[in-house]
């Protein structure tokens, strides 16, 4: 049994992903997660937000390339991982301590909102349907065909499904609040109009 300190942290991310590729051709991304603890406090029975702490994280390989194409600032997280601490000098000579994460795992805290998944199709399956269907895996008309699964992420569709997303989530209220308007204007003896958002 190997020894380490493996820790759960919940949180949010507090800087977009950076992603690289290092020298020997494995993905790295580093992401930075803060920790804000809530209190209530005990002379006015209101929750407080504690001091947030902030922790560097890192990923590697297809956990590296997921986490870019997923997370971005503000996205409530959960990152399971071995925790490592290491002192250095700053430019001012005083001595400070980094807490670094290396993750196993790391996604979405869906306690906070829905999240959407999109399980990523291998190589193998592709060309298994390819002959499936009596077609070559090298199909120049299939843009998927060439490239691993990393190429099939399209980033710029991941974005915009979830600005879609918002939308429509935003529509959807912007509809309720119009009904419960429309009740009351019912009341009154006012025409209920209705509203569709989508």
């Amino acid at each position: 049994m190997s020894q380490g300190g493996y820790v759960t942290l919940v949180g949010f991310v507090a800087q977009d992903p950076n992603i690289r590729t290092t020298v020997t051709g494995k993905q790295l991304t580093k992401v930075r997660v803060g920790t804000t603890p809530r209190y209530r406090d005990s002379e006015t029975g209101l929750w407080r937000d504690g001091e947030t702490s902030y922790y560097n994280v890192t990923c590697w390989s297809r956990l590296a390339a997921h986490v870019r194409a997923s997370l971005h600032k503000g996205d409530p997280v959960i990152v399971k991982g071995k925790l490592k601490t290491s002192t250095f000098e700053d430019k001012h000579g005083q001595m400070k301590t980094s807490i670094e994460i290396t993750a196993d795992t790391m996604g979405h805290d869906l306690s906070r909102g829905p999240a959407n998944y999109m399980r990523l199709q291998s190589r193998r399956a592709n060309a298994e349907d390819d002959r499936a269907r009596g077609e070559s895996a090298e199909n120049p008309e299939d843009p998927g065909a060439s490239g691993g699964p990393d190429e099939m992420l399209d980033e710029d569709a991941i974005e915009q499904f979830g600005r879609d997303l918002e939308d429509d989530e935003v529509a959807a209220r912007a509809a309720a609040e119009n009904a419960a308007g429309n009740d009351e204007e019912d009341e009154a003896g006012a025409p209920a109009v209705t509203a569709t958002p989508f």
